[in-house]
């Protein structure tokens, strides 16, 4: 009796496990993206930052990719498009106007990242 209750539970205990794995991931990995992103706009109002900028936006972008294909979501595309565009624009320099044109992309990123949730 034990053991074909054993038997029985098993499989569903893994599909149970399997069911909520890709939004356990979503979930940690939309809130490193939104961890990196925040990051990224604190070094984006400092002058001489932008590698670090850079870095933790490329983090950020990760990150969102990585719940992206957990969970497909309109926000966290056009997070994505944002994060990728500050990164541009800061990217190669240290003028601090472009820094902060870098950061208010990476702002809008942010209000996309918290849209998900």
């Amino acid at each position: 009796m034990v053991t074909r209750i054993l038997r029985l539970a098993s499989p569903f205990a893994l599909a149970l496990a399997l069911a909520a794995g890709p939004a356990v991931a979503q979930t940690d990995d939309l809130a490193q993206a939104i961890s990196e992103t925040q990051q990224a706009i604190q070094y984006g109002a400092e002058i001489a930052q932008a590698s670090s900028f850079v870095e933790h936006t490329d983090n950020a972008i990760d990150h969102a990719m990585s719940a992206q294909k957990a969970t497909p979501n309109k926000h966290l595309k056009a997070a994505i498009a944002d994060l990728r565009r500050g990164k541009k624009i800061a990217d190669g320099t240290h003028w601090l106007s472009r820094l902060r044109k870098g950061a208010k992309q990476a702002q809008k990123a942010l209000t996309e990242l918290q849209a998900v949730k």
